[in-house]
């Protein structure tokens, strides 16, 4: 199993505990007397059967309070997500642990241009390999890096880079839902006994649409845990205030933790969710903002009450267009408070741009970050052989030193975060060998990792069960007529040449 990250100190908490008991109130008095829209009839019938108020015609779900929490409890506080390398990459997700999640992007980035385009199966392979080389990604995210691919439906496109991820990262895989690929996903993983964490969404305000709720009944039904997302735009989807959006967001948890337990009783779940202000000047989300921040902390507060595991975004993208000052910044500053406020698993390396861009590159500049969060997190060992009493007192004042102890030989390897990209060159050095930034760093180590790590392949039947599977979603999709047959016939192009 992958250690992650783990803290060894009291979490931030920003709210007392009187006002985390008010959100918590304000969300059962929301659930109960306004409820939520659920769009799906079986959902609404099992919600009627076990206590809450139904009204059919306007597809809206009134829970008891007393109820809500009672499916609260049952929720698992911990749950493994298992990679396919036999257990060394499973994660167990809650707790104290931090893990940190490849990051999201719709399009490829030109570094030399800063304009983008969708990616190639090709590039999107190569961004597997990045995620699966990375130390830092505990949890893959292949079917949200680049999430528009060149000659490739769009109905298969999360099928397909689910693929790539399968064969290309041994690391446990995030997953979503569209428009029943979750049917071929579940066949997947069920071939290489593994599982996966699917994210499912929330219309805000307080709706879940059929789609998400019929992806729920198929993972929870085969075992498989989900991530139900609460992601609120406030002054838009939800209140202004971040109080108010909080409320919201708790509803929303509870509102999916119920409808879970009632599925499968003990099903496990952690929610991903993003607070963040509407930019009233322009009509868009404010991401990487101090309040986007200070809502994720609150809302990891809350989440540690009812000990359901976090899925935390605050840092996973900036509004930068570039791999710049604005980009680190706004990145390091979400990820570093959203990790000290008890954070269990972080959407992270490579995604910048509102979500707009992926860059492998980035993703290397970004796991540095995240080995300098997880060693703050780790804190210092404190013991007798640490504190290094009898060796202080041995070596003395000046002129002893401690260049050449077998104390510092055996921990200046542990005690320090060496980043892989990071320029730490004295200046002289950094003249003589270029005067190369991190990114062009960053560069070269991409390159290196492409040429020398392997991933470990499926084996010969693994891969020949994933190209069934894929075979037979390109023609469920087919005969349905969600593939026309020119994007068909660029389709079978596009396989033919990225092929190896």
């Amino acid at each position: 199993m992958q250690n992650g990250f783990t803290r060894k100190f009291k979490p931030l908490e920003i709210m007392s505990s009187e006002e985390v008991e008010s959100i918590h109130r304000g969300a059962l008095y929301t659930l109960e007397t306004t409820g939520m829209r659920v769009e799906h009839d079986h959902a609404l019938q099992l919600f009627a059967d076990n206590h809450c108020n139904v009204d059919f015609e306007e597809k809206r779900v009134r829970i008891p309070g007393w109820f809500a929490e009672e499916c609260i409890r049952k929720c698992p506080s911990n749950y493994v997500i298992k990679g396919r390398d036999d257990g060394e990459s499973d994660i167990m997700l809650g707790g104290n642990t931090l893990y940190f999640m490849q990051g999201m992007g719709m399009l490829y980035l030109d570094l030399d241009t800063w304009e983008t385009r969708p990616a190639t199966l090709k590039e999107h392979k190569e961004a597997t390999i990045v995620a699966d080389a990375l130390p830092n990604v505990h949890l893959a995210d292949a079917i949200f890096s680049y999430t528009q691919l060149e000659g490739v439906p769009e109905v298969m496109t999360i099928i397909e880079t689910l693929a790539n991820g399968l064969r290309y990262c041994v690391k446990p895989q995030q997953y979503g839902y569209q428009k029943d690929c979750e049917i071929f996903a579940i066949k997947m993983v069920k071939a290489l006994d593994i599982n996966l964490n699917p994210e499912l969404d929330t219309a805000s305000p307080l709706a879940i649409y059929g789609e998400a709720i019929e992806a729920a009944f198929r993972y929870v039904e085969a075992g498989l845990p989900i991530m139900p997302c609460a992601g609120i735009t406030m002054g838009a989807e939800g209140p202004m205030t971040g109080a108010g959006s909080l409320v919201q967001a708790a509803a929303t948890v509870m509102g999916w933790a119920t409808l879970v337990q009632l599925i499968k009783p003990g099903s496990a779940i952690s929610i991903q969710y993003g607070l963040k202000p509407m930019d009233m000047r322009r009509g868009s989300p404010l991401f990487g903002s101090a309040v986007n921040s200070m809502t994720t902390a609150m809302m990891n507060q809350i989440l540690r009450r009812y000990q359901i595991p976090s899925c935390t975004s605050a840092g996973f993208t900036s509004l930068s267009k570039k791999i710049d000052f604005q980009c680190g910044y706004e990145k390091a500053m979400g990820t570093l408070i959203s990790a000290l406020a008890g954070g269990n698993v972080h959407i992270f390396q490579g995604g910048s741009g509102a979500e707009l861009i992926y860059s492998p590159e980035l993703s290397i500049l970004d796991d540095d970050i995240a080995g300098w969060v997880g060693q703050f997190l780790q804190g210092i060992d404190v013991n007798d052989e640490t504190m290094a009493i009898n060796l202080i007192n041995e070596i003395g004042p000046v002129p002893g030193h401690f260049l050449s102890t077998p104390h510092t030989r055996k921990f200046m390897s542990t005690e320090h975060n060496f980043p892989q990209v990071a320029d730490q060159e004295a200046y002289a050095v950094w003249i003589e060998s270029g005067k190369k930034d991190a990114l062009s760093l960053a560069r070269e180590k991409m390159q290196d990792i492409l040429a020398n790590h392997k991933p470990k392949p499926l084996t010969a039947e693994q891969d020949k069960a994933i190209e069934e599977i894929l075979q037979e979603a390109r023609e469920y999709f087919r005969d349905r007529g969600m593939i026309s047959d020119e994007e068909w016939t660029t389709y079978m192009r596009t396989l033919d040449e990225s092929r190896d």
